[in-house]
Parts: structure tokens; sequence; C-alpha cells
């Protein structure tokens, strides 16, 4: 009786496809990561910008309805749109008082990719007249 000192070519042939597809899930799930990190580090720029803006808004920005432009470098644009707020449950606290509820809307613009942000501001209504 002959015994055997190895594997055979078609146990050799199946062990590598294994090792071939493991390795190649690994590649697929590094480069979805990489994405990702890419996609999360785009938004947080975003944020950050919009934040700024809306710091901005009523300083550097006049803070009454209209719209401003603005960009950041080459890669990234932005919006500013300001809208009066005409909803019902404001109108109590407008007649009571001289403030202005103002909607801010801040588009940023990357490629492709357009974030968008909101926020409430109130203003007092003379900086309109």
């Amino acid at each position: 009786m002959k015994k055997d000192h190895g594997f055979s070519l078609l146990e050799s042939l199946v062990g590598l496809t294994i090792i071939a597809m493991i390795l190649l899930t690994l590649l697929q799930i590094g480069r979805n990561s990489a994405a990702q990190v890419k996609r999360a580090e785009d938004a947080t720029i975003a944020a950050n910008l919009a934040k700024t803006i809306f710091s901005s808004a009523g300083v550097e920005y006049p803070l009454k309805p209209g719209t401003e432009n603005g960009e950041l470098n080459s890669d990234w644009s932005w919006k500013l749109i300001i809208t009066e707020r005409h909803k019902p449950y404001t109108a109590q606290l407008i007649s009571k008082t001289d403030l202005q509820l103002l909607d801010l809307k801040t588009l940023v613009f990357n490629a492709n990719t357009i974030y968008e942000f909101k926020t409430v501001r109130s203003s007092r209504k003379q900086a309109f007249k």
C-alpha cells in the first residue's frame, strides 16, 4: 500500500479558489470602507461650512429675505436662502412682539453632491425697513 504525502491537484485548486474568494471579498469590503470614509469626510466639511454660514448670517450677510452665494475654494460652493416664515403658530408671537421669524436654508455643493441644511432665526421687524 502506498501512502500519500501531500495534496492532490484537485485539492490544491479548491484551496486556492477558496483563498481567492476570501481575498476578493476583503478587497471589496476595503473599497466600500474607503468610499464611506470619503463620503463622511465630505459631509463633515459641508456641515462645518453650513454652520459657519449660519453664524455669519446677520453679521457678514444681512438677515433679511433673499439669497447669498459664495465659494470656499474650487471644490466647494454654497447658497444661503433666507425666507420669511409664514406659519399659523407664529402669528401670536409676531403680533405680541416686533420679532420676525426667518427660515435659513444653506445648500452646499461639492462635485455632484448637494448637502442641504436648515435653521430658524428671529430678527426685529425694523431691520427690514
